[in-house]
């Protein structure tokens, strides 16, 4: 499938992956301004139909989005633009000489297919993938939460729970935001039928983010009932011997599962489940591997299958190619990484990095200077909800300020009204928690919709729904219910 072919001749851009990196990568080099002749030729390939809006994907199970939202097809996002869309899975990376060093140098990427795509220049945006550490039975019985397919799998699992007589156990493991996020959603879902655990193998869930998101996070697992399993990792995932219903039955998905934990102290426990969610691990690409041959990529890697790139997001020993988002290596200063990268595989990190590759790309093209990457850390935001959220803002606050706030007045109000000040673990920064948090979120992911027609689209029916929503709360309100269903 292509869409927007172009007739004229022009450097030929191909991009592996459409996620945050490389769509948003190839629509800035179609809207930035190229000389007669050098505009490129672009081609984007992944091996989804669908662009996946990550953010957004628990809205999928909460029903907070529709999947044209979250999961618009690529022929719909680039109908309007001149990029040329392949859906297939890459099971090579040819280099045209043995370096690829040269001015004139590049090469072909093949699909799973057979087919080919030639390029002069590459850019490597393939994402990550879920990792399962090689523990026995993970793959097979664990649902992971990575992609839109992951989605739409827990959502089926789901509904055959939900058409039970009795509660059912779920299992989130991972105590990161995903699992958060995750947890949150399902058990919100769940609406107290049944019983949720979250394990997580650190000694706190969401190790390494802001204070105000770990209590925010912990405040709504204590208030949704559910349980948290810390310094746990597991082992073993089997197959219960009890047996699934007749609905279940049809569904590889379905039926109990025994997951066996290590705790401190040489200690075990054993959890049985109807449903077992995985968020423990990801990882780029290029360290799993992609089709059924795997993907091996003729690049240089740190110990997580990384591409190492220079402070320009371009690998190193290859000028003609490109590396961002979770399969690169480059770290906050702009530096490649030889070991564990100190940026986070976020959204936010491709985003800010989509719009230095595509200008070092346009400079590599007409011969001008490339920018160093330079990370700007707007913030952390999460979901804990259909309405509510969690976002953690780093603006500094002088000691005066703190000093007043702290115990004062104002700051007894403004936390009434879900923003807490100075809630990082230094004292600083500021967490809005709750609807308003949770409206601010999708504020910002709508500015981040993918194209203008996209974010018309989304925005028209975030507030539809919003209206909806609203005139519920105002009947609830009248016939003297609670706005909020607890």
């Amino acid at each position: 499938m292509a869409v927007g072919q172009r007739a004229e001749q022009g450097p030929r851009v191909c991009i592996l992956g459409g996620g945050f990196g490389g769509l948003y990568t190839a629509l800035r080099l179609d809207s930035l301004l190229w000389p007669h002749g050098s505009k490129p030729q672009v081609t984007l390939i992944d091996r989804s139909e669908r662009f996946v809006f990550k953010p957004l994907l628990y809205e999928l199970l909460n029903g907070g989005a529709t999947e044209d939202e979250v999961a618009p097809p690529f022929s719909q996002l680039l109908a309007p633009y001149s990029i040329n869309f392949i859906q297939g899975s890459v099971s090579a990376v040819e280099l045209e000489g043995a370096e690829n060093s040269g001015d004139n140098a590049g090469g072909r990427v093949v699909l799973a297919n057979g087919s080919a795509v030639e390029y002069d220049w590459l850019v490597l945006a393939l994402g990550s993938d879920s990792v399962f550490f090689g523990i026995e039975g993970v793959r097979e019985l664990c649902l992971p939460f990575n992609t839109y397919s992951d989605a739409m799998r827990a959502d089926r699992q789901l509904r055959l729970l939900e058409q039970r007589p009795g509660p059912s156990n779920v299992i989130v493991v991972g105590g990161g935001y995903c699992g958060i996020e995750l947890a949150t959603t399902v058990a919100e879902r769940m609406g107290g039928r049944g019983r949720l655990q979250l394990v997580t193998g650190g000694g706190d869930i969401l190790e390494g983010s802001p204070l105000g998101q770990r209590e925010a996070a912990r405040r709504t697992l204590q208030d949704q009932g559910v349980d948290i399993i810390t310094n746990a990792f597991v082992t073993r995932v089997e197959a219960s011997e009890q047996p699934a219903t007749a609905a279940e039955a049809s569904s590889s998905d379905s039926g109990r599962r025994v997951v066996h934990l290590k705790l401190p102290g040489e200690q075990s426990q054993v959890l049985e489940a109807d449903m077992v969610l995985w968020t423990a691990g990801s990882g780029p690409v290029s360290k799993e591997g992609v089709g059924e041959g795997g993907l091996k990529l003729p690049f240089p890697a740190n110990d997580r299958g990384a591409v190492r790139t220079d402070a320009t997001l371009r690998v190193v020993d290859h000028p003609r190619v490109f590396a961002l988002g979770d399969v690169s290596s480059c770290d906050a200063s702009g530096e490649a990484s030889t070991s564990a990268p100190s940026l986070a595989p976020t959204a936010q990190v491709a985003f800010q990095q989509a719009d230095y590759v595509a200008w070092n790309l346009w400079a590599s093209i007409n011969g001008r200077p490339l920018l160093p990457f330079k990370y700007q850390h707007l913030g952390e935001m999460m979901s804990l909800g259909r309405a509510r959220g969690a976002v953690t803002l780093p603006l500094p606050l002088a000691p005066p300020l703190r000093q007043a706030l702290d115990g004062g007045l104002l700051g007894s109000l403004l936390s009434v009204a879900g923003i807490k000040v100075g809630s990082n673990d230094d004292g600083q920064g500021v967490t809005l928690e709750g609807p308003l948090a949770g409206a601010m979120r999708r504020a910002a992911y709508l500015y981040r919709q993918p194209t203008a027609e996209q974010r018309l689209a989304v925005g028209a029916s975030w507030l539809q729904q919003a209206a909806a929503e609203g005139a519920t709360l105002a009947q609830r309100a009248l016939s003297g219910r609670p706005p909020w269903n607890r």
